[in-house]
């Protein structure tokens, strides 16, 4: 895999809360119920090839793979260190998946190759070239009748989220998530995309986007 130069954010933007992720995730942003709403909505199944882009600490990634034991489930992540706490915990749990180093704007993979590809509150770190680079790279390693799976945070449909909404469109990275382009930006390449869902959270409401490749 070649070397690459490009900047990633943290998660939770700052180095100093990596160690923290997993609680607040659980906690906080109750990620175990929206990652098993997003896996129902995915609907994977045996022999499906499935990458989590963006995986982190391998949660949603490790979920996939415990709830379709035949499925080959790949991980890709920027951050070698959310990547070592992933392997370790996939280690725990006997759960076979592959972590790779990567972009999500430059994958590693072959056209065509995955059946499902997912991804969890990732896309807002994203700015809009990348976002629209991430969405033509899904469209290409997606194999035809494959399907994109994404939770983040999305236009705001709550009162909650609308006060909130101000205050995250002052981000660049989350504009296009707020202003609810993102069915727009990844269907461009060629999927047929749609929001079908929403999940609230204490930092805001987020959308269940689904894209499927014709």
């Amino acid at each position: 895999m070649k070397e690459t130069k490009q900047e990633y954010i943290p998660a939770l933007s700052f180095r100093f809360l990596t160690p923290f992720y997993d609680f607040i995730q659980k906690y906080i942003v109750r990620d175990v119920r929206y990652k098993t709403l997003l896996i129902q909505q995915a609907n994977i199944q045996a022999g499906h090839k499935v990458l989590d882009l963006g995986c982190g600490t391998g949660t949603l990634a490790i979920m996939v793979k415990e709830s379709q034991l035949d499925a080959d489930v790949f991980g890709l992540d920027a951050d070698p260190e959310m990547l070592g706490v992933a392997k370790q915990k996939a280690d725990e749990k006997h759960a076979s998946v592959t972590f790779d180093t990567g972009f999500t704007n430059e994958l590693p993979y072959p056209d065509a190759t995955f059946d499902r590809v997912m991804s969890s509150i990732m896309i807002h770190h994203l700015k809009t070239p990348d976002k629209i680079k991430t969405a033509q790279e899904i469209f290409r390693v997606l194999k035809p009748g494959g399907e994109l799976h994404i939770i983040d945070f999305g236009k705001p449909y709550t009162l909650y989220g609308k006060l909130l909404g101000p205050f995250l469109y002052r981000f660049e990275e989350a504009n296009d998530n707020i202003a609810g382009d993102l069915p727009k930006i990844f269907g461009d390449p060629g999927l047929k995309t749609e929001i079908v869902g929403h999940f609230w959270t204490f930092f805001g409401d987020l959308a269940f986007l689904k894209g499927k490749k014709i």
